[in-house]
């Protein structure tokens, strides 16, 4: 009889999480203490998204002090030790837009800022995260004509007074320097949530003034024009 083939859910990079992946290889570490009654286990899975077919690593590990408990449906007391999950490929923590490649033929530069940033959130690296969003923010004001050289306030008046940013929008963006700043030079460190609202910012003002403005100046002279109403016989003037 063939053997039979070994399947466990995993965390797709592409396809993401609860995904079925056939097992292609697997190594188990174990290792205990010489002096205390702990111990602790490894399991390594290549893994083969049944999905995609896309190739990953999961990281499964078992510490002996490490139980959950909890009761069951009669009451009783039960335990379970707690896995510990962890993949490569990072499973991505937020969704690249669908407009991200159409970046690349606006600014290299910016595109790559912001893929470091989405690497960034991936693996969870608050911090650089956070100051990544500032910096791409900033080169994106370089690309819309204002000077580097200004400080973050500045850049704002000068993006206000060319009708780049609203003045709701404005206020939004001093918000995400502020939270750049406090990550870069105060030793904060945002929450994933957090992290979501700053990354919304970004690419809401990359997006409008990047993409959607190129893609509304296409639009415009697409749209027929308003046909004039022949006025009948006896109608008033309009």
């Amino acid at each position: 009889m063939p053997a039979v083939e070994k399947i466990t859910k995993g965390h797709c990079p592409e396809c993401g999480a609860g995904i079925n992946a056939d097992i292609v290889a697997a190594y188990e570490h174990k290792w205990q203490h010489d002096d205390h009654p702990i111990w602790g286990q490894v399991d390594y899975r290549i893994l083969k998204c049944r999905g995609c077919d896309s190739i990953y690593v999961q990281r499964a590990e078992v510490f002996s002090e490490n139980i959950n408990y909890y009761y069951d449906a009669a009451g009783d007391t039960q335990a379970e030790y707690e896995v510990d999950y962890s993949y490569w490929p990072s499973a991505l923590k937020r969704t690249r837009p669908l407009w991200l490649d159409e970046l690349f033929s606006v600014d290299t530069d910016l595109h790559s800022i912001l893929n470091e940033v989405y690497s960034g959130l991936d693996g969870d690296l608050a911090v650089l995260s956070a100051t990544g969003m500032r910096t791409a923010f900033d080169r994106a004001t370089e690309l819309l004509g204002v000077d580097p050289a200004k400080t973050f306030q500045q850049k704002l008046e000068d993006l206000f007074a060319a009708g780049k940013v609203g003045a709701a929008e404005k206020e939004t963006l001093a918000v995400l320097a502020d939270a750049g700043g406090a990550a870069a030079h105060r030793g904060w460190k945002p929450q994933p949530k957090q992290l979501g609202t700053m990354m919304d910012i970004v690419e809401a003002f990359c997006h409008r003034n990047f993409i959607l403005d190129g893609q509304v100046g296409k639009l415009k002279p697409q749209i027929p024009a308003k046909q004039k109403r022949r006025r009948a016989e006896g109608d008033a003037p309009v």
